[in-house]
């Protein structure tokens, strides 16, 4: 059983209809994530910066599931999903999953932790890549619509 299946049997994500206004307006959240991250990076505030910057990768991989009619209830799953139907079929880059896993670890880690941690992650090599990834997913949504 591949980890997909095993999101889709434990119900962490299921299918509903596929809706490309939920689409858009997650990648409207997206893009007001990623302004307050690069604001936030400006600042010097990568704590915080990394989990705006998390919230920006999560709306735009958010989307993908929209279009094709799946709710979800699991972060690891929607990175699980976005691998199985885009990255591992050539349609998205492969960089953007990884950012994506690792900015979702980094969120937690700075969330929970009783340390006080400081971010491994290149955080404007991760603006770059997450505004990459917006464009493709935009691209994606959009020739759904044509």
């Amino acid at each position: 059983m591949t980890e997909l299946s095993d999101c889709f049997e434990r119900r962490l994500l299921t299918n509903t209809g596929p809706s490309t206004g939920l689409a858009r307006k997650s990648l409207k959240q997206a893009e007001i994530f990623l302004v307050d991250a690069v604001d936030l990076i400006n600042m010097g505030k990568s704590r915080m910066a990394t989990i705006a910057l998390y919230n920006t990768f999560f709306h735009t991989a958010r989307a993908l599931l929209f279009r094709d009619g799946i709710k979800e209830r699991s972060h690891f799953c929607i990175a699980r999903y976005v691998e199985e139907k885009y990255v591992r079929k050539g349609l998205l880059n492969a960089d953007f999953l990884s950012y994506l896993d690792a900015l979702r670890d980094a969120r937690h880690e700075t969330q929970c932790s009783l340390e006080v941690l400081t971010t491994e992650i290149d955080l404007s090599a991760a603006v770059r890549i997450c505004r990459e990834f917006m464009k493709a997913v935009e691209g994606l949504i959009e020739s759904e619509t044509r």
